[in-house]
């Protein structure tokens, strides 16, 4: 790419930077309500907005998560053509996936460095070009404490890793460039990387960042990955000032675990496996990436996604989150055993079919409406009978287009996901492909 272009690129980052820099300073900067980059730096964006941590942005990722948030905000590393592929996509599909991001809003991109980082890496031009991306840029250190407190926590950190965590660092880089030569960070990249996020935590008054001194002395290589830990779950929720929520694999939520319960996050989400989950074989027959994404955006309403996610993620804590930290293998069960649960058409069978209803639970539901229980009369006639009689007020009730009073009764005691996936399945019923095991294609 152009270096002129990048160069003249970056002097507006840095210069839209300093702006951010000067309003917090002046104390016109709401982090509750101003976001930066600011909403004009992107296309059509739309919330929920969603940050792809690393291991989640992969291209096995990517597009089980598209289709279930407002926008998803990903992340372009500086590197290699050969590096880029197998994270994210290949270079043939670059333009389809620009194209796709303009006309729907529904894919982001920022930059994790700055522009002239990417001169060498011409595959990248479409992104450029087309949408320009922003940088996505950490808070400055002031926001955090003093300039005495910074100048002071900067050289404890430069004192301590000084003595073996630089040479850790410079050995690892090695070994890292030997196994993938298009490696492009430098062990100075990563210690000004740990210097952030130590300093943060350490500002901020977190007991980490005294283990964390220790580490770096005794045992550099703990000191990396408690580091690193840190990164995803504390310094990055802290220095976000754009996205509502941060996507995590599985198996990065595992790491979570081994920070002390306090830092641990509030809210475990599982927006990949979910969405790889309903995307196979569950809401789209076309090939998985971004044809199926496409297609089911085409097909479902936006909402009903997110709150269907929403209900299997609530269902997988209920059922035992813990579970999933040990077993992929046992989180697809949960998710299966959620999405084929019988429970309320058995329900709706069973009062059908005459078994007793409890009429007081009957005359709760339709309570209110006026001469309807009047005198007895409806009791004497049988449930199908209330039923019709209610059928009209249905709407009005329970705000649920079509849902009569067996679908209501059926409902009573089971858990809030079980209504939503079970609505969410009769309303697309003939679209969502029901048979998810050999079993239910046998029977079905």
């Amino acid at each position: 790419m152009n270096r002129e272009y990048l160069e003249d690129y970056e002097q507006r980052e840095k210069a839209e930077y300093e702006r951010l820099l000067r309003r917090i300073q002046d104390g016109r900067f709401d982090f509750e309500k101003d976001r930066f980059p600011s909403d004009e730096r992107f296309i059509k964006l739309q919330k929920p907005i969603a940050f792809a941590e690393f291991e989640a942005a992969n291209i096995e990722n990517l597009w089980a998560q598209v289709p279930f948030c407002g926008s998803l905000v990903v992340c372009l590393v500086a590197a290699p053509q050969l590096s880029f592929e197998k994270i994210y996509f290949k270079k043939t599909e670059i333009d389809k996936i620009v194209d796709f991001a303009k006309e729907t809003g529904k894919l982001q991109f920022v930059l994790s460095q700055f522009p002239t980082e990417y001169q060498d890496l011409d595959y990248l031009e479409p992104f450029f070009l087309e949408l320009q991306p922003p940088v996505f840029q950490s808070l400055p250190y002031f926001v955090f404490g003093t300039k005495k407190d910074v100048e002071k926590t900067v050289e404890t950190f430069s004192t301590l890793a000084k003595i073996r965590f630089e040479d850790y660092l410079i050995k690892s880089v090695s070994v890292a460039k030997s196994v993938d030569p298009g490696f492009r960070l430098s062990a100075q990249a990563f210690l000004n990387r740990f210097l952030s996020i130590y300093c943060v935590l350490k500002l901020c008054g977190y007991q980490l960042a005294e283990e964390i001194e220790n580490l770096l002395v005794d045992d550099p290589a703990k000191a990396d990955h408690l580091l690193t830990v840190c990164r995803r779950f504390i310094y990055q929720p802290l220095n976000d000032m754009r996205c509502d929520i941060t996507n995590f694999t599985s198996d990065v939520l595992y790491e979570a675990r081994k920070l002390p319960l306090a830092y641990q996050p509030a809210q475990v989400r599982f927006p990949c496996e979910i969405g790889k989950f309903l995307m196979k074989d569950k809401l789209t027959y076309a090939p998985y990436g971004l044809e199926a994404c496409k297609d089911i955006m085409n097909h479902y309403d936006a909402y009903d996604l997110q709150k269907v996610q929403a209900s299997l993620n609530e269902a997988i804590i209920t059922n035992g989150a813990d579970l999933v930290f040990k077993s992929a293998k046992e989180l697809s069960e949960i998710l299966d055993n959620v999405w084929n649960d019988k429970a309320i058409s058995h329900r709706i069978k069973n009062i059908e079919i005459g078994v007793p209803v409890s009429i007081a639970a009957v005359g709760g539901i339709v309570a209110g409406l006026p001469g309807l229980l009047a005198g007895g009369f409806l009791s004497e006639l049988g449930f199908k009978v209330v039923e019709k009689a209610t059928e009209k007020y249905a709407e009005k009730l329970f705000s649920v287009k079509g849902e009569g009073l067996t679908e209501r009764l059926a409902k009573l005691r089971t858990k809030s996901y079980q209504a939503n996936v079970y609505d969410f399945k009769k309303k697309y019923k003939g679209r969502i492909n029901q048979p998810s095991s050999e079993e239910d294609k046998k029977t079905n």
